[in-house]
């Protein structure tokens, strides 16, 4: 068994965690916004941001390449988060028993 405990701090831990609650976001927002897009009563202005985003979040060379570390989804959560902002008011509203 390979021993890790050389490469641990507290400094890396709390690092990977921000990189891994980002990445949680990141899917919740790509999923809001795909499901945006499904539906039926979506305008058609809203379904064009809600395509250009997830354009956005799947082409390999945007702004920040996904590859580098803690920065690499920074840019597609910004732009997923504008596009939610812009259509805040086009998402379905979550139900009381949530």
């Amino acid at each position: 068994m390979t021993d890790y405990s050389r490469a641990y701090s507290e400094d890396a831990y709390k690092a990977k965690l921000g990189v891994l609650a980002g990445l949680e976001r990141l899917l919740q927002s790509a999923k809001q916004v795909h499901a945006l897009l499904r539906d039926p009563a979506t305008p058609l202005w809203v379904k064009g941001v809600c395509v250009a985003v997830l354009g956005y979040l799947i082409f390999p060379t945007d702004a920040v390449a996904d590859f580098i570390p803690l920065l690499g989804y920074s840019d597609d959560l910004a732009a997923l988060t504008a596009a939610i902002a812009a259509v805040a008011a086009y998402l379905p509203k979550p139900d009381a028993a949530d």
